[in-house]
């Protein structure tokens, strides 16, 4: 996005104190304009909007905001309005403060604050008081003396040799230290010179004043890079989808550290949901409102992360032309993710100790220290102490790290959530990618259970998804599950388990006796309680009566 001012909002859905705020900083001369679109209004827009508000939560609106976004444009909810708010306000009194200089610039041109007059052969004839409180020469020791002698560089003698005006010279007068800048005009009367005067004011002041304009200046540049870097959580706690035990105490746990700032540490395999966990917990967090940002430590260069969590000043190294905000400073007040944070260098790994123990960081090339009040999540799924053990890892950031520990359970461990996950990832697929809507016959499901999954949730989505696209029929054929899964058992340590290997000279067995062993692993994995029972039905893709029917008939 631009940072020119003023920006132009697009509100999807209608908020009437937003609304109101909105207007207000029209009146003002923030935003040019403002668009309201509802899902009825089947129009057109005649501009390019900078920043869309989503104001309601509602499908219908979330899908225009993602049909309107664009690389350069700014999308914010209610929650994260406040950044907005303080962005308009910060530039309100930019402008206020841009004002005030023009108005001191015209003043110290044409008007007056030091004043000093001299006839035409360059005699002092008068000072005003501001010249003596500017100069520190009291008016006795300056009037009545050649303006010749005691500033022979000045304005006033260059006037009165060219007779003309002289605009912003700078000088410093005998007997002071001050530098001044002068505007300077000779006086005449029925054509004949008379005289010279001059208004002249401390240099210092417009220095003063050009270092507040650039530290506000910074300031928004600032805000910017917090506006486009921070974001709102993607995920609640509604979105981790299963029933089981592991996965039901695993949410619970991560309930009550959402509760807190306490520093998080999510471990478990890739393609588990780690990221996922973090998101819910900044989504309950008291702090949601505050800013969510991501941080992936693998994805980044070592030599490039530090300034990304530090930041720099201007100036810290070659192509440092403006001082950076680092993600800590980003953050601040709410939460940072550090994924894959087992991939962090060792001289990292000491400096983010630093920042949990203390809470303050130092940016790249900066003399002073930073207050943060940063929640860490941490993420990772590699074995931590067994790189402490390696010496890869700080023993020390390991025990800062691990005050609430979250063990996310792979998906061989929760098979009983297969098919509500199923179900919910084949509905995201359609809606990603733009296939019709398809599901999975109970036997289908049923055979995905003989894979291990070692990929997890996101082996189990490419999995559907490449189903979905083979497919023809809203309902995947059996044969076709058959098939894939079929060809991941060709690796799978399970198919080692259930079918005899194609490599010895064992029987085919009966289909009835396969039946009846596998039924037999479904009530040893979910148990032979009712709960059990329905369980392990559902997962083999047969009703309870007809479990009961195949218990009793197989003598299980």
């Amino acid at each position: 996005m631009s940072k020119s001012m003023p920006l132009s909002i697009l509100m999807l859905g209608n908020h009437p104190d937003a609304l109101v705020k909105l207007q207000q900083w029209k009146e003002a001369g923030a935003l040019s304009s403002i668009g309201i679109w509802e899902p009825s209004w089947e129009g057109t827009f005649d501009c390019d909007f900078h920043i869309i508000l989503l104001a309601s939560k509602k499908e219908p609106y979330r899908k225009k905001a993602q049909s309107l976004q664009r690389p350069e444009m700014i999308v914010l909810d209610l929650d994260t309005f406040w950044m907005l708010e303080l962005l308009i306000t910060q530039y309100l009194e930019l402008q206020a403060l841009s004002k005030d200089k023009q108005l001191f610039q015209t003043i110290s041109r044409y008007s007056h604050e030091g004043i000093q007059l001299v006839d035409a052969s360059g005699i002092i004839q008068y000072v005003n008081p501001s010249f003596s409180r500017i100069t520190n020469i009291p008016p006795e020791e300056r009037i009545g003396k050649s303006i010749y002698e005691v500033s022979p560089d000045g304005a006033l003698v260059q006037v009165l040799q060219t007779k003309a005006p002289v605009i912003g010279w700078k000088s410093t007068g005998h007997g002071s230290v001050v530098e001044a800048i002068s505007n300077a005009a000779p006086i005449f009367v029925e054509d004949k010179l008379v005289g010279a005067v001059t208004t002249f004011q401390d240099i210092t002041e417009i220095k003063h004043l050009s270092l507040q304009l650039r530290d506000r200046e910074q300031k928004i540049s600032d805000l910017h890079d917090q506006l486009s870097h921070a974001h709102a959580p993607s995920y609640s706690f509604r979105d981790i989808i299963g029933e089981s035990q592991s996965i039901a105490r695993t949410v619970e746990t991560a309930r009550k550290a959402a509760r807190t700032r306490s520093t998080v540490l999510i471990t478990g395999e890739s393609g588990t949901g780690k990221e996922l966990f973090a998101h819910s917990i900044h989504a309950e967090s008291p702090f949601h409102q505050m800013p969510f940002v991501v941080v992936n430590c693998a994805a980044i260069p070592a030599e490039l992360l530090e300034s990304e969590l530090f930041g720099y000043e201007k100036g810290a190294f070659t192509h440092a032309v403006k001082q950076k905000l680092g993600k800590f400073e980003l953050a601040n007040e709410g939460t940072l993710f550090l994924d894959e944070i087992g991939d962090m260098s060792f001289h990292l790994q000491a400096k983010l100790l630093r920042v949990l123990q203390s809470k303050e960081i130092e940016r790249i090339g900066g003399l002073k220290t930073i207050k943060v009040n940063v929640r860490v999540i941490a993420a990772t799924n590699r074995q931590l102490l067994d790189l402490v053990s390696e010496g890869k890892f700080r023993e020390d950031l390991y025990y800062r790290l691990n005050v609430v520990r979250l063990e996310i359970p792979p998906l061989r461990k929760r098979i009983e959530d297969l098919p509500a996950l199923v179900q919910i990832l084949m509905k995201r697929i359609s809606r990603r990618t733009g296939l019709n809507p398809m599901t999975l016959t109970n036997k289908g499901s049923a055979l995905l259970a003989d894979h291990r999954w070692p990929g997890n949730i996101r082996e189990l989505e490419n999995f559907l998804e490449r189903l979905m696209n083979e497919s023809s029929a809203s309902v995947i054929p059996d044969s076709l599950v058959h098939l894939h899964i079929s060809k991941l058992l060709g690796t799978s340590p399970v198919q080692a388990e259930v079918l005899p290997s194609a490599n010895t000279d064992a029987p085919i067995l009966p289909l009835r006796t396969l039946e009846r062993e596998h039924i037999r692993k479904a009530l040893e994995l979910f148990g032979t309680s009712l709960e059990g029972k329905k369980k392990a039905a559902r997962s083999l893709g047969i009703s309870i009566a007809t479990l009961y029917n195949k218990i009793k008939a197989y003598h299980l």
